[in-house]
Protein backbone atom coordinates (compact mmCIF):
# COMPACT_ATOMS: atom_id res chain seq x y z
CA UNK A 1 0.00 0.00 0.00
CA UNK A 2 1.63 3.20 -0.88
CA UNK A 3 2.38 5.53 1.63
CA UNK A 4 0.19 9.07 1.74
CA UNK A 5 2.21 12.15 0.93
CA UNK A 6 2.10 13.20 4.36
CA UNK A 7 3.15 10.70 5.96
CA UNK A 8 5.87 10.64 3.64
CA UNK A 9 6.87 13.86 4.01
CA UNK A 10 6.59 13.27 7.97
CA UNK A 11 9.38 10.37 7.50
CA UNK A 12 12.01 12.78 5.81
CA UNK A 13 11.42 15.58 7.74
CA UNK A 14 9.42 17.29 5.24
CA UNK A 15 6.30 19.94 5.99
CA UNK A 16 3.74 20.11 3.42
CA UNK A 17 2.20 23.63 4.70
CA UNK A 18 -0.97 25.78 3.08
CA UNK A 19 0.10 29.20 1.87
CA UNK A 20 -0.83 30.99 4.56
CA UNK A 21 1.10 29.35 6.94
CA UNK A 22 4.35 31.15 5.01
CA UNK A 23 5.28 33.72 7.03
CA UNK A 24 8.54 35.71 7.58
CA UNK A 25 11.08 32.84 9.55
CA UNK A 26 12.34 33.37 12.58
CA UNK A 27 15.45 31.86 14.61
CA UNK A 28 16.20 30.13 17.73
CA UNK A 29 19.95 29.53 17.84
CA UNK A 30 21.10 26.88 20.67
CA UNK A 31 23.92 25.37 21.42
CA UNK A 32 25.24 22.76 18.43
CA UNK A 33 24.46 18.91 18.76
CA UNK A 34 26.58 16.89 19.76
CA UNK A 35 29.01 19.13 20.71
CA UNK A 36 29.93 20.27 17.54
CA UNK A 37 32.64 23.37 16.94
CA UNK A 38 34.07 25.82 19.26
CA UNK A 39 32.44 26.25 22.58
CA UNK A 40 30.60 29.53 21.45
CA UNK A 41 29.44 28.38 18.11
CA UNK A 42 25.33 27.87 18.11
CA UNK A 43 22.96 26.46 15.61
CA UNK A 44 19.46 26.11 14.58
CA UNK A 45 17.51 25.56 11.58
CA UNK A 46 15.60 27.48 9.17
CA UNK A 47 12.71 26.30 7.15
CA UNK A 48 12.24 27.18 2.90
CA UNK A 49 10.30 25.60 0.31
CA UNK A 50 11.34 23.51 -2.06
CA UNK A 51 9.75 25.08 -4.85
CA UNK A 52 9.98 28.58 -4.53
CA UNK A 53 7.56 29.54 -6.95
CA UNK A 54 5.54 27.69 -5.05
CA UNK A 55 5.82 28.42 -1.24
CA UNK A 56 3.06 27.11 0.33
CA UNK A 57 4.21 23.17 -0.61
CA UNK A 58 6.69 20.96 0.38
CA UNK A 59 9.29 22.38 2.54
CA UNK A 60 12.81 21.39 4.02
CA UNK A 61 15.37 22.52 6.46
CA UNK A 62 18.47 23.54 6.38
CA UNK A 63 21.03 24.14 9.63
CA UNK A 64 22.55 27.09 10.16
CA UNK A 65 25.33 28.05 13.29
CA UNK A 66 26.96 30.99 13.81
CA UNK A 67 30.17 32.21 15.90
CA UNK A 68 28.86 35.28 17.58
CA UNK A 69 30.53 38.91 17.38
CA UNK A 70 32.88 39.03 20.50
CA UNK A 71 31.48 42.72 21.35
CA UNK A 72 28.06 42.92 21.02
CA UNK A 73 28.42 46.51 21.35
CA UNK A 74 31.02 46.89 18.51
CA UNK A 75 28.31 44.30 16.61
CA UNK A 76 27.62 45.90 12.98
CA UNK A 77 25.21 42.92 11.81
CA UNK A 78 25.97 39.14 10.46
CA UNK A 79 28.35 37.58 7.78
CA UNK A 80 26.96 34.82 5.49
CA UNK A 81 29.26 32.21 4.72
CA UNK A 82 28.25 30.82 1.44
CA UNK A 83 30.20 27.54 0.87
CA UNK A 84 30.85 25.32 -2.33
CA UNK A 85 27.83 23.23 -1.78
CA UNK A 86 28.72 21.75 1.96
CA UNK A 87 30.53 21.27 3.90
CA UNK A 88 28.39 23.36 6.06
CA UNK A 89 28.32 24.06 9.49
CA UNK A 90 31.16 21.70 10.75
CA UNK A 91 33.16 22.01 7.50
CA UNK A 92 33.46 26.22 7.85
CA UNK A 93 33.07 27.21 11.02
CA UNK A 94 33.89 24.43 13.22
CA UNK A 95 37.21 23.39 11.94
CA UNK A 96 38.52 26.94 11.20
CA UNK A 97 36.75 29.30 13.24
CA UNK A 98 40.32 30.98 13.92
CA UNK A 99 39.85 32.47 10.59
CA UNK A 100 37.16 34.56 11.50
CA UNK A 101 38.83 36.17 14.76
CA UNK A 102 39.35 39.64 13.29
CA UNK A 103 35.88 39.48 11.68
CA UNK A 104 33.99 38.73 14.82
CA UNK A 105 35.01 41.76 16.51
CA UNK A 106 32.36 43.32 14.57
CA UNK A 107 29.92 40.60 13.13
CA UNK A 108 28.16 37.03 14.09
CA UNK A 109 29.49 34.73 11.17
CA UNK A 110 26.67 32.42 10.26
CA UNK A 111 27.29 29.62 7.81
CA UNK A 112 25.08 26.74 6.74
CA UNK A 113 24.26 24.16 4.87
CA UNK A 114 22.65 24.77 1.75
CA UNK A 115 20.50 22.94 -0.14
CA UNK A 116 22.83 21.18 -2.44
CA UNK A 117 24.80 19.85 0.56
CA UNK A 118 21.36 19.00 2.62
CA UNK A 119 19.64 17.61 -0.57
CA UNK A 120 21.63 14.04 0.56
CA UNK A 121 18.96 13.11 3.49
CA UNK A 122 16.00 13.93 0.75
CA UNK A 123 16.60 12.60 -1.98
CA UNK A 124 15.89 8.71 -2.96
CA UNK A 125 19.38 6.21 -3.37
CA UNK A 126 18.69 6.24 -7.15
CA UNK A 127 19.84 10.06 -6.97
CA UNK A 128 23.06 8.95 -5.68
CA UNK A 129 24.54 6.28 -7.20
CA UNK A 130 27.49 6.62 -9.45
CA UNK A 131 26.91 8.12 -13.39
CA UNK A 132 28.48 6.50 -16.23
CA UNK A 133 32.02 6.49 -17.75
CA UNK A 134 32.27 9.65 -19.48
CA UNK A 135 33.75 8.48 -22.79
CA UNK A 136 34.59 11.13 -25.45
CA UNK A 137 31.95 10.71 -28.33
CA UNK A 138 33.34 10.74 -31.57
CA UNK A 139 30.65 11.13 -33.71
CA UNK A 140 27.09 12.19 -33.04
CA UNK A 141 25.48 8.39 -32.53
CA UNK A 142 28.34 8.35 -29.61
CA UNK A 143 27.05 11.36 -27.82
CA UNK A 144 23.78 10.84 -28.54
CA UNK A 145 23.71 7.30 -26.63
CA UNK A 146 25.78 8.12 -23.94
CA UNK A 147 23.66 11.32 -23.35
CA UNK A 148 20.58 9.00 -23.39
CA UNK A 149 22.15 6.91 -20.69
CA UNK A 150 22.79 8.85 -18.52
CA UNK A 151 19.31 10.68 -19.21
CA UNK A 152 18.02 7.49 -17.52
CA UNK A 153 20.01 7.61 -14.94
CA UNK A 154 18.45 11.26 -13.73
CA UNK A 155 15.02 10.71 -15.20
CA UNK A 156 14.85 7.11 -12.53
CA UNK A 157 16.30 9.54 -9.95
CA UNK A 158 13.21 12.30 -10.50
CA UNK A 159 10.81 9.37 -10.59
CA UNK A 160 11.45 7.85 -7.25
CA UNK A 161 12.00 11.82 -5.62
CA UNK A 162 8.83 12.37 -3.66
CA UNK A 163 10.08 15.88 -2.52
CA UNK A 164 10.97 17.49 -5.97
CA UNK A 165 13.71 18.72 -4.51
CA UNK A 166 15.97 16.75 -7.62
CA UNK A 167 14.57 19.78 -9.73
CA UNK A 168 14.86 22.80 -7.45
CA UNK A 169 18.78 22.24 -6.61
CA UNK A 170 20.01 25.42 -9.04
CA UNK A 171 21.40 28.36 -7.78
CA UNK A 172 18.46 30.48 -8.15
CA UNK A 173 16.91 28.39 -5.68
CA UNK A 174 20.06 28.70 -3.36
CA UNK A 175 20.14 32.52 -3.89
CA UNK A 176 16.45 32.79 -2.56
CA UNK A 177 17.57 30.74 0.58
CA UNK A 178 20.00 33.01 1.00
CA UNK A 179 17.22 35.66 0.99
CA UNK A 180 14.97 33.91 3.61
CA UNK A 181 17.94 33.54 5.82
CA UNK A 182 18.57 37.40 5.69
CA UNK A 183 15.40 37.99 6.57
CA UNK A 184 15.65 35.80 9.46
CA UNK A 185 18.63 37.29 10.22
CA UNK A 186 16.87 40.90 10.61
CA UNK A 187 19.62 42.35 8.28
CA UNK A 188 18.64 45.34 6.15
CA UNK A 189 21.43 44.08 3.28
CA UNK A 190 23.55 41.15 3.39
CA UNK A 191 26.94 40.97 3.86
CA UNK A 192 28.63 37.87 1.97
CA UNK A 193 31.88 35.84 2.11
CA UNK A 194 31.52 33.53 -0.86
CA UNK A 195 34.14 30.58 -1.31
CA UNK A 196 34.62 28.41 -4.38
CA UNK A 197 31.30 27.82 -6.55
CA UNK A 198 29.11 28.96 -3.83
CA UNK A 199 30.23 32.31 -5.58
CA UNK A 200 27.62 31.54 -8.18
CA UNK A 201 24.83 31.41 -5.72
CA UNK A 202 25.91 34.85 -4.38
CA UNK A 203 26.27 36.30 -7.98
CA UNK A 204 22.70 34.61 -8.29
CA UNK A 205 21.34 36.45 -5.47
CA UNK A 206 22.97 40.01 -6.59
CA UNK A 207 21.28 39.52 -9.78
CA UNK A 208 17.54 38.94 -7.74
CA UNK A 209 17.82 41.20 -5.17
CA UNK A 210 20.39 43.95 -6.34
CA UNK A 211 19.11 46.47 -3.51
CA UNK A 212 19.92 44.14 -0.70
CA UNK A 213 23.59 43.52 -1.21
CA UNK A 214 25.68 45.39 0.90
CA UNK A 215 29.33 43.82 0.60
CA UNK A 216 30.41 40.65 -1.40
CA UNK A 217 33.36 39.04 -0.89
CA UNK A 218 34.07 36.14 -4.28
CA UNK A 219 37.02 33.99 -2.94
CA UNK A 220 38.21 31.60 -5.86
CA UNK A 221 35.05 32.29 -7.77
CA UNK A 222 33.87 31.39 -11.45
CA UNK A 223 32.33 33.62 -13.26
CA UNK A 224 29.09 32.31 -13.92
CA UNK A 225 28.01 35.13 -16.07
CA UNK A 226 30.10 34.12 -19.25
CA UNK A 227 29.79 29.98 -18.65
CA UNK A 228 32.64 27.96 -19.13
CA UNK A 229 33.49 28.89 -23.23
CA UNK A 230 33.46 32.61 -21.92
CA UNK A 231 36.19 31.53 -19.16
CA UNK A 232 38.28 29.37 -21.43
CA UNK A 233 40.99 31.71 -22.36
CA UNK A 234 41.58 33.14 -19.15
CA UNK A 235 41.57 29.53 -17.69
CA UNK A 236 44.04 28.11 -20.17
CA UNK A 237 46.52 31.03 -19.62
CA UNK A 238 46.49 29.70 -15.87
CA UNK A 239 47.42 26.35 -17.11
CA UNK A 240 50.23 27.20 -19.43
CA UNK A 241 51.81 28.84 -17.02
CA UNK A 242 51.39 26.11 -14.20
CA UNK A 243 53.10 24.13 -16.81
CA UNK A 244 56.04 26.33 -17.33
CA UNK A 245 56.52 26.02 -13.67
CA UNK A 246 56.22 22.01 -14.00
CA UNK A 247 58.82 22.00 -16.50
CA UNK A 248 60.97 23.98 -14.87
CA UNK A 249 60.75 21.96 -11.94
CA UNK A 250 61.29 18.93 -13.83
CA UNK A 251 64.38 20.20 -15.57
CA UNK A 252 65.65 20.46 -11.72
CA UNK A 253 64.72 18.24 -9.26
CA UNK A 254 65.56 14.74 -8.91
CA UNK A 255 61.87 14.14 -7.30
CA UNK A 256 60.84 14.22 -11.65
CA UNK A 257 60.08 11.17 -12.99
CA UNK A 258 60.71 12.78 -16.57
CA UNK A 259 64.09 15.00 -15.10
CA UNK A 260 66.69 14.78 -18.51
CA UNK A 261 63.27 14.60 -20.70
CA UNK A 262 61.83 17.20 -23.13
CA UNK A 263 58.29 17.44 -21.29
CA UNK A 264 56.62 19.36 -23.85
CA UNK A 265 57.39 16.93 -26.36
CA UNK A 266 56.22 13.51 -24.23
CA UNK A 267 53.32 15.34 -23.71
CA UNK A 268 52.39 16.63 -26.88
CA UNK A 269 53.28 13.15 -28.09
CA UNK A 270 51.05 11.50 -25.82
CA UNK A 271 47.48 13.77 -26.77
CA UNK A 272 48.52 13.02 -30.30
CA UNK A 273 48.44 9.56 -30.36
CA UNK A 274 45.34 9.13 -27.62
CA UNK A 275 43.22 11.17 -29.93
CA UNK A 276 43.99 9.37 -32.75
CA UNK A 277 44.18 5.93 -31.00
CA UNK A 278 41.95 6.23 -27.34
CA UNK A 279 43.51 3.79 -25.00
CA UNK A 280 41.18 1.55 -23.66
CA UNK A 281 41.32 0.69 -19.71
CA UNK A 282 39.28 -1.36 -17.33
CA UNK A 283 38.54 -0.89 -13.56
CA UNK A 284 37.18 -3.80 -11.84
CA UNK A 285 35.32 -1.31 -9.71
CA UNK A 286 34.56 1.51 -11.69
CA UNK A 287 33.82 0.02 -15.47
CA UNK A 288 35.79 0.54 -18.86
CA UNK A 289 36.48 3.82 -20.42
CA UNK A 290 38.19 4.19 -23.74
CA UNK A 291 40.83 7.45 -23.33
CA UNK A 292 41.62 10.18 -25.59
CA UNK A 293 43.34 13.46 -25.29
CA UNK A 294 40.34 14.97 -24.18
CA UNK A 295 40.80 12.42 -20.62
CA UNK A 296 44.53 13.55 -20.51
CA UNK A 297 44.17 17.26 -20.99
CA UNK A 298 41.38 17.41 -18.74
CA UNK A 299 43.53 15.79 -15.81
CA UNK A 300 46.19 17.74 -16.86
CA UNK A 301 44.28 21.26 -15.65
CA UNK A 302 42.93 20.17 -12.65
CA UNK A 303 46.12 18.84 -11.89
CA UNK A 304 48.97 21.60 -12.73
CA UNK A 305 47.87 24.36 -11.02
CA UNK A 306 48.65 22.11 -7.61
CA UNK A 307 52.89 22.10 -7.25
CA UNK A 308 52.30 18.98 -4.76
CA UNK A 309 50.88 16.68 -7.20
CA UNK A 310 53.85 17.44 -9.39
CA UNK A 311 55.41 14.18 -8.89
CA UNK A 312 52.33 12.00 -9.08
CA UNK A 313 51.90 13.70 -12.29
CA UNK A 314 55.40 13.48 -13.76
CA UNK A 315 55.19 9.74 -12.69
CA UNK A 316 52.32 9.01 -14.75
CA UNK A 317 53.12 10.97 -17.34
CA UNK A 318 56.28 8.64 -17.56
CA UNK A 319 54.24 5.25 -16.75
CA UNK A 320 51.97 6.36 -20.07
CA UNK A 321 54.59 6.97 -22.58
CA UNK A 322 55.46 3.06 -21.86
CA UNK A 323 51.88 2.81 -22.59
CA UNK A 324 50.60 2.10 -18.67
CA UNK A 325 47.62 4.20 -18.34
CA UNK A 326 46.20 3.44 -15.43
CA UNK A 327 46.69 6.39 -13.51
CA UNK A 328 44.66 8.58 -15.87
CA UNK A 329 42.37 5.76 -16.10
CA UNK A 330 41.28 5.44 -12.67
CA UNK A 331 41.21 9.57 -12.10
CA UNK A 332 38.79 9.85 -15.17
CA UNK A 333 36.47 6.71 -13.90
CA UNK A 334 36.41 8.19 -10.53
CA UNK A 335 35.23 11.77 -11.82
CA UNK A 336 32.99 10.11 -14.17
CA UNK A 337 31.64 8.62 -11.33
CA UNK A 338 30.93 11.67 -9.14
CA UNK A 339 30.15 14.14 -11.97
CA UNK A 340 27.60 12.34 -13.64
CA UNK A 341 25.50 11.25 -11.07
CA UNK A 342 21.94 12.55 -11.21
CA UNK A 343 22.61 13.80 -7.51
CA UNK A 344 25.83 15.60 -9.00
CA UNK A 345 23.82 16.69 -12.21
CA UNK A 346 21.21 18.31 -10.42
CA UNK A 347 23.30 20.59 -8.50
CA UNK A 348 25.51 22.07 -11.54
CA UNK A 349 23.72 21.15 -14.45
CA UNK A 350 20.65 23.80 -14.03
CA UNK A 351 23.14 26.50 -14.06
CA UNK A 352 23.70 26.18 -17.58
CA UNK A 353 27.55 26.74 -17.24
CA UNK A 354 27.94 24.25 -20.57
CA UNK A 355 26.68 24.37 -23.72
CA UNK A 356 24.61 20.98 -24.65
CA UNK A 357 24.42 18.93 -27.59
CA UNK A 358 26.74 17.29 -29.95
CA UNK A 359 27.39 20.61 -32.16
CA UNK A 360 27.93 22.53 -28.87
CA UNK A 361 30.64 20.16 -27.68
CA UNK A 362 32.30 19.88 -30.81
CA UNK A 363 32.37 23.79 -31.40
CA UNK A 364 33.39 24.40 -27.87
CA UNK A 365 36.29 22.12 -28.19
CA UNK A 366 37.62 23.50 -31.28
CA UNK A 367 37.30 27.13 -29.95
CA UNK A 368 39.37 25.91 -26.79
CA UNK A 369 42.26 23.92 -29.12
CA UNK A 370 42.57 27.18 -30.85
CA UNK A 371 43.82 28.74 -27.70
CA UNK A 372 45.74 25.87 -26.51
CA UNK A 373 46.53 23.32 -28.97
CA UNK A 374 48.13 21.16 -25.44
CA UNK A 375 45.49 22.05 -23.30
CA UNK A 376 42.66 22.98 -24.92
CA UNK A 377 38.85 21.20 -24.70
CA UNK A 378 39.45 19.61 -21.33
CA UNK A 379 37.22 20.37 -17.95
CA UNK A 380 34.57 22.68 -18.60
CA UNK A 381 33.11 22.07 -22.16
CA UNK A 382 34.79 18.38 -22.47
CA UNK A 383 34.21 16.65 -19.06
CA UNK A 384 31.74 18.48 -17.40
CA UNK A 385 29.63 19.34 -20.43
CA UNK A 386 29.61 15.42 -20.95
CA UNK A 387 28.43 14.97 -17.22
CA UNK A 388 25.30 18.00 -17.96
CA UNK A 389 24.98 15.73 -21.48
CA UNK A 390 21.58 13.61 -19.55
CA UNK A 391 20.19 16.54 -18.22
CA UNK A 392 18.09 18.00 -21.21
CA UNK A 393 16.15 20.98 -19.44
CA UNK A 394 16.61 24.46 -19.90
CA UNK A 395 18.97 26.23 -17.50
CA UNK A 396 17.14 27.91 -14.72
CA UNK A 397 20.20 30.11 -13.89
CA UNK A 398 21.83 30.62 -17.33
CA UNK A 399 24.96 33.09 -17.86
CA UNK A 400 23.95 36.30 -17.55
CA UNK A 401 25.07 40.12 -16.95
CA UNK A 402 24.83 41.20 -13.20
CA UNK A 403 22.82 44.04 -12.79
CA UNK A 404 24.37 48.24 -12.90
CA UNK A 405 23.86 49.67 -9.32
CA UNK A 406 25.19 46.80 -7.10
CA UNK A 407 28.31 47.50 -4.67
CA UNK A 408 31.43 47.33 -5.25
CA UNK A 409 32.68 43.84 -4.86
CA UNK A 410 36.11 42.54 -3.29
CA UNK A 411 37.74 39.39 -5.27
CA UNK A 412 40.50 36.85 -3.96
CA UNK A 413 42.15 34.50 -5.15
CA UNK A 414 45.30 32.02 -5.93
CA UNK A 415 47.14 31.56 -9.31
CA UNK A 416 45.04 28.66 -10.18
CA UNK A 417 41.51 30.81 -9.30
CA UNK A 418 42.97 34.33 -9.76
CA UNK A 419 42.06 34.42 -13.20
CA UNK A 420 38.69 33.34 -13.36
CA UNK A 421 37.48 35.06 -10.48
CA UNK A 422 38.52 38.85 -11.29
CA UNK A 423 36.72 38.21 -14.64
CA UNK A 424 34.03 38.02 -12.59
CA UNK A 425 34.41 40.80 -10.20
CA UNK A 426 35.86 43.25 -12.58
CA UNK A 427 32.10 43.01 -14.30
CA UNK A 428 31.02 45.15 -11.46
CA UNK A 429 32.39 48.42 -11.57
CA UNK A 430 34.38 49.99 -9.29
CA UNK A 431 35.59 46.41 -7.76
CA UNK A 432 39.05 45.28 -7.04
CA UNK A 433 40.98 41.28 -7.14
CA UNK A 434 43.69 40.52 -4.84
CA UNK A 435 46.05 37.81 -6.05
CA UNK A 436 47.78 35.51 -3.69
CA UNK A 437 51.36 34.25 -5.02
CA UNK A 438 50.03 30.62 -4.95
CA UNK A 439 48.45 27.49 -5.71
CA UNK A 440 45.70 27.97 -2.88
CA UNK A 441 42.19 27.29 -3.25
CA UNK A 442 39.82 29.32 -1.14
CA UNK A 443 42.89 31.45 -0.28
CA UNK A 444 40.91 33.17 2.96
CA UNK A 445 40.48 30.20 4.48
CA UNK A 446 43.67 28.25 3.87
CA UNK A 447 46.29 30.53 2.86
CA UNK A 448 46.62 31.44 6.71
CA UNK A 449 47.64 34.54 5.41
CA UNK A 450 46.70 37.94 6.97
CA UNK A 451 47.64 39.91 3.95
CA UNK A 452 44.46 38.30 2.57
CA UNK A 453 42.20 38.34 5.82
CA UNK A 454 43.27 41.66 6.05
CA UNK A 455 41.55 42.93 3.26
CA UNK A 456 38.96 40.57 3.10
CA UNK A 457 37.81 41.73 6.79
CA UNK A 458 38.80 45.62 6.18
CA UNK A 459 36.57 45.39 3.66
CA UNK A 460 33.80 43.90 5.23
CA UNK A 461 33.60 46.19 8.23
CA UNK A 462 34.80 49.18 6.35
CA UNK A 463 33.73 49.15 3.03
CA UNK A 464 37.28 49.90 2.00
CA UNK A 465 38.81 48.50 -0.88
CA UNK A 466 42.60 47.95 -1.22
CA UNK A 467 44.45 49.49 -3.95
CA UNK A 468 44.19 47.41 -7.64
CA UNK A 469 47.01 45.18 -8.41
CA UNK A 470 47.36 44.47 -4.46
CA UNK A 471 49.51 40.87 -4.45
CA UNK A 472 49.80 38.92 -1.49
CA UNK A 473 52.48 36.94 -1.20
CA UNK A 474 53.08 33.74 1.40
CA UNK A 475 55.36 34.89 4.59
Amino acid sequence: MPIALPALSALLGLAVLPAAAQTAPTLTWRACPGGQGPAEMECTTIEVPVDWSAPGRTTIKLELARLPAADPSLRLGSVLVVSDGGPGIQGVLSSTPESFTKLRKHFDVVGYNPRTSTAGRYLPPSCAVPGLPLNDPRDRAAYEAQAAALERLVDRCRQDDMTGLADHLDSDSVARDMEAIRIALGQDRLTMLAFSYGGVPAAAYARLYPGRVRAMVFDSTPDATVGWRGMERAQLRATETAFKRFTTWCAGDDACALRGRNVRKLWRELITSTGRRPVTYASARLGEIRLTDLHLKALARMVLPIPEKAPEFADALLKASKGDFAWFGEQILGISASWSSPGAAATRCPDGLVRLGYEALVSDRRYSERISHDFGGGVGIGLEALACSGWQDRPVNPPRPLPAGLPPALGLGGDRDFPVTELLVSRIPGSVTVRYDGSVHVVYLRAKDPCVTGYADRYLTKLTLPPAGTLCSPR
